[in-house]
């Protein structure tokens, strides 16, 4: 705990300027599950970004704008909205989405425009991961609560299990994956941010199963195939054969008590057998909580038959796309067209962060957007050997598979804040002098 609010001896190292940075990041952290509380987000955002203005003069921020592409990138991707916005139709939805994806632009131009030495970073992190923890945690208990006094083993899942804090299972999931690798990157690098580390491994295995509960399918098979392969390489590179193997053992057993203990998770990965559909199908979509029939709607067959009416919108606008308050419009024609009323009726969206950006974008958005958010920094990660940049990138970029995160506001903060604080660290060249307020 002492390390967690800067009061313990190594934390004296910390400027004034770190320190308002450090606590306002972790109130950002907090804020983001405040349900129903948009203005204090805002207003915490908005000290963010302050802070982050005043935190080094403003021509190293032009110095660093000019070295760091992928910002540049992100910032050229926003001024695309606004140019969209203009060009939009339907004028109200593109003034909505383009205030909905305002975290895309502030945290580039803003935390992307800083240098984040090493030991603040993992101050940053530890806020996260014990953020992340309690949030869990609470939510855990409200909706063990809530099955003990109704029995429905159903609450303890997915959607229901973050119902508390009104976030999404899938994204909550990520946001599992990004807390548990940043643990094990504090652990493996011995770092003086953790005190404590039993309870550090009580609560890595404490997201463990919380995370297999929130039953996100993208999130599961990303975290234990990242699990799976760092067990495969560890075997190799060091020829522990014995050891790696232990590991490997380890991760399969875990996972078959985890699929034992948690049988609807389990329900929601059996959907991946149903994926024919017909446009005209006009059955419920089916829940974990219930049966599993061919003839409904599923994760998986409803996201193929959306990919297929988003990939038609693709073709009939490719070089600059729908525009940003016509592209839904334009779906939801397709959707028509094809009497796949179920889509209409639930508003659906293209569930896939890819297809929607070419969709309203065309061509030439699409690979400003793949350039900025994946490739670029995906190679810096790479270039700089920052393995745990790496993951986070990768996770974000196989999320945006399964979801649009550009229509909510928790993917948008998510993509805004992550990507850019990954291009603010930097390696601890300077003494600890140089840092003063």
């Amino acid at each position: 705990m002492r390390s967690l609010l800067l009061l313990d001896p190594a934390a004296k190292i910390f400027s004034l300027r770190e320190r308002l940075l450090y606590f306002g990041i972790a109130l950002f952290f907090v804020s983001m599950f405040l349900p129903d509380m948009p203005v204090i987000n805002n207003i915490i955002i908005g000290g963010v970004v302050l802070v982050s203005f005043l935190y080094n003069p403003f021509s190293e921020k032009v110095r660093l704008f000019v070295e760091r592409k992928e910002i540049i990138l992100m910032v050229l991707f926003y001024i695309w909205h606004i140019i969209s916005t203009f060009l939009s139709v339907n004028r109200h939805e593109a003034l909505v989405m383009l205030a909905l994806r305002v975290p895309l632009l502030v945290f580039p131009v803003s935390i992307g425009l800083l240098h984040i030495r090493e030991e603040l970073k993992d101050r940053i992190l530890l806020a996260f991961i014990i953020i992340i923890t309690a949030t869990a945690a609470v939510c855990f208990i409200y909706s063990v609560t809530l099955y003990r006094r109704s029995g429905d083993t159903g609450l303890l899942y997915n959607d229901s299990l973050t119902s508390l804090i009104h976030v999404q299972s899938i994204y909550f999931a990520l946001i599992v994956n990004l807390a548990l690798f940043s643990y094990f990157y504090l652990l493996r690098k011995g770092s003086f941010a953790i005190e404590y580390i039993g309870l550090a491994y009580l609560s890595i295995a404490f997201l463990l199963v919380f995370h297999f509960m929130l039953a996100s399918r993208i999130a599961i098979i990303s975290l234990y195939s990242v699990f799976l392969y760092f067990g495969i390489m560890y075997m190799l590179k060091r020829k522990l054969y014995l050891g790696g193997g232990v590991i490997i053992l380890g991760l399969v057993i875990g996972t078959v008590i985890l699929v034992k203990v948690f049988p609807k998770t389990v329900n929601r990965f059996n959907e991946l057998h149903y994926t024919e559909y017909q446009f005209n199908n006009h059955n419920r979509e089916h829940h974990y909580n219930m049966e599993l029939t061919p003839e409904q709607w599923n994760g998986a067959n409803l996201r193929l038959a959306l990919w297929a009416c988003g990939e038609e919108v693709a073709r009939r606008y490719w070089l600059f796309g729908a525009q940003l308050g016509d592209k839904q419009d334009q779906l939801y024609s397709v959707y028509r067209e094809k009497k796949f009323d179920y889509a209409v009726q639930s508003k659906k969206n293209m569930h896939n962060n890819y297809i929607d950006v070419f969709c309203t974008f065309g061509l030439i958005g699409f690979v400003v957007f793949l350039c900025g958010y994946v490739i670029l920094p995906m190679q810096k990660a790479i270039r700089n050997r920052n393995l745990l940049g790496g993951l986070m990138v990768g996770f974000l970029a196989i999320s945006m598979f399964s979801e649009t995160y550009m229509d909510r506001s928790m993917g948008c903060l998510l993509l805004g804040f992550f990507l850019s604080f990954i291009s603010a660290w930097r390696r601890n060249t300077a003494p600890p002098a140089a840092h003063t307020a």
